[in-house]
This record gives C-alpha cells, structure tokens and sequence, in this order.
C-alpha cells in the first residue's frame, strides 16, 4: 500500500484500451495527492460524457462504495464480469482508477482477442485469480459530475494546491539540482513558473537554495541545490575522461535542444541519448523532433556565482 499505480494527468477523451505508451506512473502514496495533475476544466460541462455505460456505472459504484473487489462490482451495478472489466479498463486509461497491485493490470493488458480466444477466462480460477486479486479504487477522490464524498472548504483546497507547488518544486530541485525556467521545458504538467518562482523565493531567503546566474546562455532567475553549485564547481576543473552516459530518450536527462545547441531529441520509447564528459552527441535525423525549436547557442558555459 505504500506505492500507487496510474495516470496521474486525467484524459477527458475515453479510450477503450490504454495503449502500451500510456504514461502509467509510479507514486509513493503519501505524494500521490500533490503530484496528481488537477483536473482542466471540460468545455462540454460534464466530464464523464465521453464515457461508456458500463465505465460510468463503475465509476458511480466506487464512488459510492469505496475501493471494492471486481466481484463485488459486478454484484453491485448487476452487470457481467467480462462488462465490469472493461469498464475498468476504459476507467484506468482515462486516468480515474487505480489497483491495489499489478496483477489486475497486467491481466487487463492481455489483448483483446487473447482473452476472447479463451473459454475459460471469464469463468475459471486461474481467472479469478488473475483479475479478482486486490481492490479498484478511484485515483482521484474528487471526480466532476459525480456528488463529492467529501466537499472541500476553499482554504483546504488552497492549502493542498500550496503543499503541491511545494513537493513538486522540490521534486525539480533533487532532479535537476540547478532549475530555471528553459531546464522545464519537457515537464508537461509542471505548474506555471511564475507560481514556482515563489516558491523557490521562499527557499532561497530560508537557505535552502542558492540563486543567481549560475548557467549562461539563459534568462530568468536561476536556483540551485548547495551541493549542485559545489559539484558544478568540481565539475569545470575536473579532465576529460571520456565518460559515455547513455539514456533513454525518455528520461528527463534528455536536455539534448534545451541545454545544449541543436535540435532536440524525440522523447520516444526505444530511442536514446549518449552523453561524452556530459557533453550529448549529436543525434541521428531520424531522432530529431521537426516540430520543436532549434537553439542558436554555439556554446553554454557552465559557471556560477
């Protein structure tokens, strides 16, 4: 119960099927509440329109009943295992809902025609094993169109929207140890930075933080970890060793195009990036993102105050 699975940015446009790219995170359940994507506001008015029968019937029952079993689900909207499942897979790819452990989640990603070219998956043990281990809950406790279980005072909600800006800010912090506004640029759902600047303002007149202009070539308040400006010091005097880092195109340590001259690097599944001293190889044509930016930069020198 300590680590959480799903969607942490809700998607307003169901899927029947999430696909095998889905961005299904892995949160520590203490930090779930701060690192959930609030919800956009949906023009059609009611959020779960776009939703099936059976996915809604779902959701209104765990609303309602809490996190159940798959079996007592079925029970309790009177509809058939194979509809129940479904609908928690249409609900886990919208982003809604969530498992106690991994095991339903990998049965519910066995294709479609695997399942149905099983008699018995629907009615065996080794099913019920597979699909009826753990409860499904809502990832969200709050979910537009439905009555809340509980209502939050607007002083809560403004606390909990200042205890996220918090977490994530210091999230940025331990990941990148230097943070400034350009460095975000593949943080999707990062927080508006003039709401982390504050933030970061607060940390910085408390200790926490070191400000200034600690990497050139860019403009805006910069702020650092002590230790990131102290290894950025070790870091200009040490010789070069050739040190090969190489990581998936995916990670956030790809700044190939953000940190660095040229086109960035297609965050994409399979993909990587080799880094020599610290210093990105040039990637291949078909690794660069046509529809993003190329920086004039010729070089970014690496200093601090």
């Amino acid at each position: 119960g300590q680590v959480v699975w799903g969607r942490l940015a809700r998607r307003l446009e169901a899927r029947l099927s999430p696909t095998r790219t889905a961005p299904i995170a892995l949160v520590a359940r203490r930090d779930l509440g701060a690192l959930l994507v609030p919800d956009e506001p949906n023009p059609a008015g009611d959020d779960g329109a776009s939703l099936s029968a059976k996915a809604k019937d779902v959701l209104v029952y765990l609303q309602q009943a809490g996190a159940s079993f798959l079996d007592d689900i079925a029970a309790g909207i009177r509809r058939v295992r194979a509809e129940v499942e479904d609908g928690l897979w249409e609900l886990v790819a919208t982003g809604l809902v969530t498992g106690d452990g991994f095991t339903p989640l990998r049965a519910l990603l066995l294709p479609g025609a695997r399942r149905a070219s099983r008699p018995h998956w629907y009615g065996s043990s080794r099913s019920a094993t597979r699909l009826g281990t753990g409860r499904w809950s809502l990832l969200r406790p709050r979910v537009s169109g439905l009555p809340p279980a509980d209502a939050l005072a607007a002083d809560d909600a403004q606390s909990q929207h200042s205890d996220r800006l918090m977490v994530i800010a210091r999230q940025f912090i331990r990941r990148y140890g230097i943070v400034f506004r350009d460095l975000l640029a593949r943080e999707t759902h990062a927080p508006p930075w003039r709401e982390l600047v504050r933030v970061y303002r607060a940390m910085e007149m408390r200790g926490e933080l070191r400000g200034g202009r600690l990497v050139t070539g860019f403009v805006g308040e910069q702020f650092a970890a002590p230790e990131a400006v102290d290894a950025l010091r070790a870091m200009r005097n040490r010789p070069k060793q050739r040190e090969r880092v190489r990581v998936s195109a995916c990670d956030p340590l790809n700044l190939v195009g953000i940190t660095s001259p040229g086109a960035r690097a297609t965050a994409q599944l399979g993909r990587h990036v080799t880094y020599i001293d610290g210093i990105a190889e040039l990637p291949q044509e078909s690794d660069i993102d046509p529809n993003e930016s190329v920086r004039e930069n010729t070089e970014i020198d690496l200093t601090n105050n």
